[in-house]
């Protein structure tokens, strides 16, 4: 006899009952690729539904910069001073403080304190799964190196759902209020505007994404190596603190020894790199980095030379993190 469904049924017969009975045969294993998306799936269900934990250290962008501009809006319609006050809201150009809404991830010194609030959020999410003991349920059931991946891929593209928005509001916010008070804002809207814009939104998007592909690295090996969200934290701010002032650094060691050229050490940390792409894409050059009292860079590396060292950063970090993930002792 045959079943409904022949592909995935089969029948026996029992001897004790004489009856026929029906069993399934087991389902045919889902390709890794599925299995990667359900742990990113899982991972960002989890992570949003930490409300109080994203609205303090993610969300705080997009809604502090709306609230700012709703006070200032509202209250230019009776006040003739706050009125005043949008006279000097945003850059005269929507299209610029939209872009300009990304400079906290990318540029020194916006970047030292713009990247604390996400760098803080992934260290408590990372460190939170050792200090509240849920990592001995889960590491079981799951290979690691998937598992710390997921968790990466779901806390940066929370992060970049919200400076998408942040993006958005910094555009409206100036454009409504001017528009209100029958000032003008430009550009006006043509295709080739639009077009200009998105191609200029999406490569300013990708080097914000590479920055945050580096602090959620020191947050996980943060996380990793201290096991508590204090250690997590302190540790992943100094990673961060140092690549943001790398240049200092570089500078009082040049002092020290008495060798200018050791500013020449600058192009390869993360933060030079992310300004020098971003000068290539923008206006098609090095970044020209001159400081009065020092000796210039010796050299302008090119688009991809700043691209093969951001690789090497990222790839490496990403690397430590998940050797010391997988050697790790956590059902202990």
């Amino acid at each position: 006899m045959s079943s409904s469904n022949p592909a995935y049924r089969s029948s026996s017969w029992s001897r004790s009952g004489n009856r026929l009975r029906s069993f399934s045969s087991p389902s045919p294993p889902r390709p890794g690729s599925a299995r990667m998306l359900n742990l990113y799936r899982a991972e960002w269900r989890k992570v949003v539904a930490n409300f109080k934990l994203t609205s303090f250290l993610v969300w705080i962008f997009p809604i502090g910069l709306f609230a700012f501009y709703a006070v200032m809006i509202l209250g230019s319609l009776v006040s003739g001073t706050l009125q005043i006050g949008v006279d000097y809201l945003g850059s005269g150009q929507w299209t610029t403080d939209s872009l300009a809404a990304w400079d906290m991830l990318i540029f020194f010194p916006a970047n030292l304190f713009g990247r604390m609030l996400p760098l803080a959020f992934m260290a408590v999410v990372f460190a939170g799964e050792y200090q509240w003991r849920t990592l001995k349920n889960i590491v079981p059931r799951t290979q690691r190196w998937k598992l710390l991946l997921a968790k990466m891929a779901a806390l940066v593209s929370l992060v970049m759902v919200s400076m998408m928005l942040t993006a958005l509001i910094a555009s409206l916010g100036p454009s409504i209020g001017h528009r209100i008070h029958g000032l003008s804002y430009g550009p006006a809207l043509s295709a080739d505007v639009i077009g200009d814009y998105l191609l200029d939104s999406l490569r300013t998007a990708l080097i914000a994404l590479i920055s945050l592909l580096n602090i959620v690295s020191y947050a996980a090996i943060a996380a990793i190596l201290t096991r508590s969200i204090l250690g997590g934290l302190l540790v992943s701010f100094g990673f961060a603190v140092l690549d943001a002032t790398s240049l200092g650094f570089i500078l009082l060691l040049s002092g020290l020894l008495g060798n200018p050229e050791l500013i020449n050490l600058y192009q390869f940390t993360p933060t030079f790199n992310l300004s020098n792409l971003h000068s290539w894409l923008f206006r098609g050059q090095a970044q020209q980095f001159i400081t009065a009292g020092t000796a210039p860079l010796t050299a302008e590396p090119s688009f991809w030379i700043s691209a093969l060292v951001l690789g090497a950063w990222i790839f490496g970090l990403i690397g430590v993190s998940l050797w010391l993930f997988q050697h790790q002792e956590i059902t202990e």
